[in-house]
């Protein structure tokens, strides 16, 4: 997360600062979505979300990597739709790119472009770095943990189960 932030701004763009931006992202995504598998975080941040714009999918052609066009040529992006993306959602298109675009201002990295290999034929995503940054730093935060839980044994995985206080229904099975 730090590295995220102190490399948004750089003071000579080359294509490897491109890519390790890029790729950092992907596993900054990886990590909260596996806090969000896990009872690990609290209810707040599992509830955070991430302001963006999404742009629907035009015309019955695919859009390819390997073929003809680009996401403009595919998608209405002349027809932003404000939408605010949970937190799972923005991990799972990060995680599984089809495409994603980070487009840069005066040195830094201010927006990108991404839609999933599962939502390629429906909607593309732009998103502000700023905004998924502060997205991602509630889980950073020491806020963002469990303050409290309880093991109770559970006779169908025979084994103890941990539950954050008011949560043990969910994980019984």
């Amino acid at each position: 997360m730090i590295w995220l932030r102190r490399n948004r701004k750089y003071t000579r763009w080359s294509e490897k600062r491109h890519v390790l931006f890029e790729r950092r992202l992907m596993l900054v995504a990886f990590q909260v979505r596996s806090l969000l598998e896990r009872p690990k975080v609290s209810q707040a941040a599992r509830e955070t979300a991430c302001p963006a714009f999404r742009y629907k999918k035009i015309g019955n052609r695919p859009f390819t990597v390997s073929g003809g066009g680009w996401p403009h040529d595919r998608f209405e992006m002349d027809n932003p739709q404000p939408v605010s993306l949970p937190v799972l959602t923005v991990c799972n298109q990060l995680i599984h790119y089809y495409w994603m675009q980070t487009l840069t201002n005066n040195r830094s990295f201010e927006l990108m472009l991404v839609f999933s290999d599962y939502e390629r034929h429906k909607w593309a995503y732009e998103i502000q770095i700023v905004d998924l940054l502060e997205m991602f730093q509630v889980f950073a935060a020491d806020s963002s943990a469990l303050t409290s839980a309880r093991l109770e044994w559970n006779e169908k995985r025979q084994d103890y189960v941990v539950a954050p206080h008011g949560k043990l229904e969910a994980l019984r099975d």
